[in-house]
């Protein structure tokens, strides 16, 4: 028998002690993401926690290996897209559209939002007469 099982709380005081733990937990953090997981739903950590941890343990928690599990992931939900849209893949495609604009931004206009800050002068130039025109009877 194993003993019992480490608690989230457990296994993350443990990691932070152990580098082979942190190395486990990313191991598992790069599969998660690379199978289309978000770094959200990560069950062992927090994203703010993975996001520590990349500066606090480069040596285990390596930036550029997480980058390129994330860019795997989202290369899976395109491929299903892709064989969606050529017929080789069963599946609802607006289903697919919505998980890509939550999960990565993406939208069918761009929303462009135009800001001033300061003061604007605006002055009223009136091009009519005063006058009402006058009926001709002529």
């Amino acid at each position: 028998m194993k003993g019992k099982k480490l608690t989230g709380t457990e296994r993350q005081a443990r990691a932070e002690q152990d580098a082979k733990e942190r190395s486990k937990i990313f191991s598992e953090l790069c599969g998660h993401v690379k199978a289309g997981y978000s770094l959200q739903c990560f069950g062992p950590l927090s994203e703010i926690t993975v996001r520590k941890w990349l500066k606090v343990y480069p040596k285990e928690f390596n930036e550029e290996e997480l980058a390129t599990a994330l860019r795997l992931g989202q290369s899976g939900w395109e491929e299903i897209g892709r064989k969606q849209s050529n017929g080789t893949c069963l599946g609802n495609s607006r289903s697919w559209y919505y998980n890509m604009a939550n999960r990565y931004g993406w939208r069918e206009k761009v929303d462009v939002t135009a800001e001033h800050k300061g003061q604007v002068n605006v002055s009223v130039v009136s091009y009519a007469t005063q006058q009402t025109p006058q009926d001709s009877d002529e």
